[in-house]
């Protein structure tokens, strides 16, 4: 949602280390994410046209202070940019100021400006690649103490949000357009990097096994792992593909007991995913971690990184610590369950921990 159009507005307090002391200045660096903010114009191409997309959003940003000087700076993936909004009397000479692909409104003496004002642009570019967003992940870590083994499931339901095919699906020119390697807004391929020593790879979608993936193992070691998936269809504009993957490792990489207590820490990514530079949004995510029969005190957090993650606030993340029964269990498995909505894929870059008391090893 572009910020001249909200009709609610939410404050965030930021806490300083110690006292800012008069007539001295502080630098803060926040980021955020964007999601579902960029549109298909036109909405409807034939299937070897360009895909255009637009983003709008406003000169002056949505501010509870008044701000003495403001800039914007773009940075687009293509210089095909055929519209874009010109500003008239914001600031002397032209605007925006274009270089290359980045292209730069402001700055703006503000000083007058009352906050929340706002001055609608809209930037039309060239856009080669699909937009993807994943309306629903689930995400099972399954921990066996038995085996020792930690056994990991993502089921996807993807979707193309870019240009819809004006006509039906031509598998010809598909071909063709493959043979040329002519760029596509079709989802081709997704890469997941997965961690060292995972093992056992699989790919399912609705209609069973899928063949066309390619699984390479760190080398060395230590180097993470990758699976590379073909869908078994190219996936256009307005296309859903479902699907699910999974794999193995070892347990004693991501448990570890605390010492003089009777607990265990498990520690693993909140999630993974494909890795692709077009990014990935997330519409709503349930991560399930079912953890051997017995685990009582159940509890966790999220690690942050150096930067931003990506996850939202704690208060934001919905959990639940439910019984999860499968075959010859008695009591039944202790599952923790988080929910979590419009999540960017910077969460890639998240861990979550997961204490837990000590487990009964039933015979």
């Amino acid at each position: 949602m572009d910020c001249f159009s909200c009709s609610d507005t939410k404050y965030f307090a930021i806490d300083l280390p110690e006292p800012l002391a008069p007539k001295s200045q502080v630098t803060l660096g926040i980021s955020y994410y964007l999601l579902s903010s960029l549109s298909p114009r036109p909405a409807a191409i034939n299937q070897a046209d360009k895909q255009y997309l637009t983003y709008s959003f406003s000169a002056y940003i949505h501010s509870a202070y008044p701000t003495v000087t403001q800039k914007t700076k773009l940075k687009l993936p293509s210089t095909n940019v055929p519209d874009y909004t010109t500003t008239s009397g914001l600031k002397p000479g032209s605007d925006p100021e274009r270089q290359g692909t980045t292209y730069t409104y402001g700055p703006y003496d503000t000083t007058e400006v009352t906050p929340g004002t706002a001055y609608p642009i809209t930037i039309r570019y060239e856009f080669t690649k699909p937009v993807i967003t994943a309306s629903l992940l689930e995400r099972d870590l399954e921990v066996s103490h038995w085996g020792g083994n930690l056994a990991t499931e993502e089921r996807y339901w993807l979707r193309n949000n870019g240009s819809n095919l004006v006509n039906q699906f031509s598998r010809v020119e598909w071909t063709l357009s493959n043979f040329q390697q002519l760029p596509s807004s079709a989802i081709r391929e997704l890469k997941y990097p997965l961690k060292p020593g995972s093992v056992d790879p699989y790919f399912i979608d609705d209609i069973g096994n899928v063949s066309t993936s390619r699984y390479r193992p760190g080398k060395p070691p230590k180097r993470d792992a990758s699976l590379e998936l073909r869908p078994r269809y190219p996936v256009f504009g307005g296309w859903n593909y479902s699907f699910r993957i999974g794999w193995n490792n070892e347990l004693s990489t991501f448990l570890r007991r605390v010492a003089g207590a009777d607990s265990y820490v498990l520690k693993v990514p909140f999630i993974e995913g494909p890795k692709v530079p077009e990014g990935v949004q997330y519409e709503r995510v349930v991560v399930r971690v079912i953890l051997p029969e017995g685990a009582r005190n159940v509890r966790y957090e999220t690690i942050k990184t150096a930067s931003n993650n990506g996850l939202p606030p704690a208060d934001q993340i919905k959990s639940h610590v439910s019984p999860h029964k499968t075959f010859m269990d008695t009591l039944g498995r202790t599952a923790l369950t988080l929910t979590v909505e419009n999540l960017s894929d910077e969460a890639r870059d998240s861990q979550l921990v997961v204490s837990i008391q000590r487990y009964i090893m039933l015979h």
